[in-house]
C-alpha cells in the first residue's frame, strides 16, 4: 500500500504518522495517485474529493479532544471533520481512558444548577466546522429559546470580534472553565468546547452531528438529557494519539486491527 502526506503540520505529527506507516510496511510516494492520502485538517477539500473519486482512502489528522489538545491528535478515515469522520479500532476499550484520564477527575458528575444561566459557546465564523452556518442567527435563536426562563450568556470565541445585536459577556469569563462554573446548560453548534462542557458535568446541546459530544448531548433548544457518558469517554480517548504512538506505529496497529 502506498501513502502520501498531503500537507505538513507545525508540530510534525503528519511526518511522525508517516514514519509509523513505514514501520508497518507501507510505502511513501509523492505521486498524486496513492492508496492512502493523509491530510492535516479538511481545508483541501478538492484533494479529498479527488482521492475519493479515484477509490482511495483518506485519513484526517486533527487536534485531540481530551487533555492537552496540542499533545493529542485525532485520526479518522473518510475525509470528514471531527464527528463526520470515521473512527476505527477497539473504541470501547477503557484502557486508554483509565491510563491517561480516568484518575484525573477530568469528568465530573452531571450537575443540577437551577439558578444557573444558559451559556452559548461561540465559534469562529469561517471555520471549517461551521462552513455554511449563520452563527449570528443561531446565537439569537438559542438566546430567544431560553431568555424567558433563565439568564443567557454568550461567550464569544476569544479569536472573534464582538457580535452585534447580541451582547457577549466575555469579561470575567475569559476562561472556559470559569464560564462553565455558573452554567445551568450549555449550547453550541458543534464546537469542541461542547466536550469541555460535558466533561464539566454541564448538560449540553449540540446542533450538528460533527460535534464530538453529539452522543451525550441534546439536539433541540430545550433542557438537554444527562445520559451515561462512560462509553462516550472511552471512545473519545481511543480516537486520539500521542506523537510517540504515531512514530512507533502503535496508532496504525490500533486503528487497523494490528496493522492489517
Amino acid at each position: 500500500m502506498k501513502f502520501r502526506l498531503g500537507n505538513p503540520d507545525k508540530g510534525g505529527f503528519a511526518q511522525a504518522f508517516g514514519n509509523g506507516l513505514l514501520k508497518h510496511g507501507l510505502r511513501q510516494t509523492d505521486k498524486v495517485a496513492c492508496d492512502l492520502l493523509v491530510l492535516w485538517g479538511t481545508r483541501r477539500q478538492h484533494e479529498i474529493d479527488a482521492q475519493r473519486q479515484r477509490g482511495g482512502e483518506v485519513i484526517i489528522l486533527e487536534r485531540g479532544y481530551l487533555g492537552d489538545r496540542y499533545a493529542w491528535t485525532s485520526v479518522s478515515f473518510g475525509g470528514g471533520l471531527n464527528g463526520r469522520g470515521i473512527f476505527k479500532g477497539p473504541l470501547g476499550s477503557p484502557e486508554k481512558w483509565n491510563k491517561y484520564f480516568g484518575h484525573t477527575g477530568i469528568m465530573r458528575p452531571w450537575r443540577s444548577k437551577p439558578d444557573g444561566y444558559a451559556l452559548i459557546l461561540g465559534q469562529i465564523p469561517g471555520d471549517m466546522s461551521v462552513r455554511g452556518v449563520n452563527l449570528d442567527r443561531f446565537y439569537c435563536q438559542a438566546s430567544d429559546a431560553f431568555k424567558g426562563s433563565m439568564k443567557v450568556i454568550l461567550r464569544q470565541h476569544p479569536r472573534t470580534t464582538p457580535l452585534k445585536g447580541l451582547q457577549a459577556h466575555n469579561e470575567g469569563l475569559a476562561s472556559l472553565q470559569r464560564a462553565l462554573e455558573g452554567a445551568r446548560l450549555a449550547v453550541t453548534w458543534n464546537s469542541n468546547a461542547g466536550v469541555e462542557a460535558v466533561l464539566a458535568g454541564v448538560p449540553t446541546i449540540t446542533m450538528d452531528q460533527g460535534a464530538m459530544a453529539w452522543e451525550v448531548t441534546g439536539h433541540a433548544l430545550r433542557m438537554p438529557p444527562t445520559p451515561d457518558r462512560t462509553p462516550w469517554a472511552h471512545a473519545l480517548a481511543n480516537k486520539q494519539f500521542l506523537i510517540s504512538e504515531f512514530e512507533s506505529g502503535e496508532c496504525w496497529g490500533f486503528i487497523t486491527d494490528g496493522g492489517r
